[in-house]
């Protein structure tokens, strides 16, 4: 929330930061001293927006979370009086970046959440009030279990799938499991999920809503099997905010940590599964091995800043071909497209061809845009928009509003056009969806 108090805190973080930055830059400075820096700003700008925004009630909250995870991972074992992984560049082949990007890198990723701390502040935060009741709920429960077995179907048959093709990379390698699982298990599977958030956003009882979700999430974590951790640990934790949101409550420090030991036993769990390990990254701290590996995102934006020459001439390609993501699959994709996969060819050929790839961030397609500026500014209007949607939480409104949400707040780990990517997938299924119930509730009146 946009008070004196919340501003004189964020500049007063900035002009710390910037005082650290001036210290280190007329001393001598390593990669330790510069990820302390890292960890220390990312961690307390994160603080100051829990606490800005009534503890935690703002999507960029959850933005901040999972930009520590994605961009500050592998320098927080310095916290820990380990060696900072941050220099690490771990993808199909591991080597060590020049200190100079690493202390460029660290001020961009601060710079950015500053940004989107101030962004965040300038709508006013949702005030709990009593929730407007709409006829069509109980449809949309209904059809949500009727399009259930879809979903739970396409799940297990891409389950089966990558199991007896040796692991969850055969869902990047082609089109096969698309074509195999067929037409209305893919559709209906996308009305589950449309309707799931439909009847969410209308039901205004806090119990019936409290029972649905947890049998959602519980039935949700079949995506698990697939390998497909990033998206389940960020749709439920934008339902556990917007449930926050519609019914009041507020992440507590108590609260955060049991999320984060769950989140951490699910992660390590599933990259145990999916990737065919018989143990995890790091032996003795699963916590760390934990950090180090999802940090991973960190050497997508080095990686960006260093080849800058050969990457920017791609820059709007880039941002306009996104819009093709959902029609290509990845060896299909022609040069100077994505960024994820031009970066890919560039540091790991041979993984690429057998399915691997960077990922991509908004950190590094912004950097390519414009530089520390559009950093600055598209990080301004993220924390913009974050707080803009997050305050619709009812109707179709909020429901279209969730997914962009999900879309936005895993930025630190995917390109730009995510939030519109959600919006043209589950936005027209919901439209489907809500013409199906008003239909329903035209024949019922009819009947009567």
């Amino acid at each position: 929330m946009l008070n004196r108090s919340n501003l004189i805190l964020a500049f007063l973080w900035m002009a710390l930061v910037c005082f650290t930055v001036f210290y280190s830059s007329i001393g001598a400075f390593g990669v330790n001293s510069i990820s302390l820096l890292l960890s220390i700003g990312s961690i307390s700008i994160l603080i100051l927006n829990w606490y800005a925004h009534d503890y935690g009630r703002n999507p960029s909250f959850i933005f901040l979370v999972l930009g520590n995870v994605f961009l500050c991972g592998r320098a927080f074992p310095v916290l820990f009086g380990d060696d900072s992984q941050l220099a690490t560049i771990g993808f199909a082949k591991v080597w060590d970046e020049n200190v100079k990007t690493v202390y460029l890198y660290s001020i961009i990723v601060l710079s950015s959440f500053f940004f989107v701390h101030i962004g965040s502040l300038r709508i006013k935060q949702v005030v709990h009030h009593t929730l407007k009741v709409s006829r069509y709920r109980k449809l949309y429960l209904v059809l949500f279990l009727l399009f259930l077995p879809a979903y739970i179907y396409k799940n297990i048959y891409y389950f089966n799938y990558i199991t007896n093709e040796g692991g969850y990379l055969a869902i990047y390698q082609g089109t096969d499991h698309i074509d195999g699982v067929g037409f209305f298990a893919r559709f209906g599977s996308l009305f589950c999920l449309a309707s799931f958030t439909l009847y969410f956003f209308s039901e205004v009882d806090k119990r019936k809503s409290l029972r649905a979700l947890i049998l959602f999430l519980i039935l949700f974590c079949s995506e698990l099997l697939v390998g497909l951790r990033g998206k389940f640990f960020v749709v439920a934790l934008v339902f556990l905010l917007f449930y926050k949101l519609r019914f009041g409550g507020k992440f507590s420090i108590k609260g955060l940590l049991i999320l984060l030991l769950s989140i951490v036993f699910l992660a390590v769990i599933v990259e145990i599964t999916r990737e065919q390990k018989t143990e995890s990254i790091v032996k003795d701290s699963p916590f760390l091995g934990f950090l180090v590996s999802q940090g991973v995102s960190a050497g997508v934006s080095m990686v960006t800043l260093d080849e800058f020459n050969f990457f920017s001439p791609h820059a709007f390609s880039y941002l306009l071909h996104q819009f093709f993501v959902p029609f290509y699959s990845q060896p299909d994709v022609p040069s100077g497209w994505f960024l994820a996969n031009d970066l890919s060819m560039l540091v790991q050929p041979e993984a690429f061809a057998l399915g691997f790839a960077t990922g991509s961030s908004y950190l590094a397609e912004l950097i390519l845009i414009g530089g520390v500026a559009s950093v600055c500014l598209g990080s301004f209007f993220i924390g913009l928009l974050l707080s803009r949607f997050g305050r619709y939480t009812e109707g179709l409104l909020g429901a279209q509003s969730f997914w962009i949400v999900c879309g936005l707040v895993y930025y630190p780990r995917t390109m730009l056009q995510d939030p519109i990517h959600n919006f043209m997938r589950y936005g027209v299924a919901m439209l489907v969806v809500s013409l199906i119930a008003w239909f329903l509730s035209q024949c019922r009146r009819r009947g009567a």
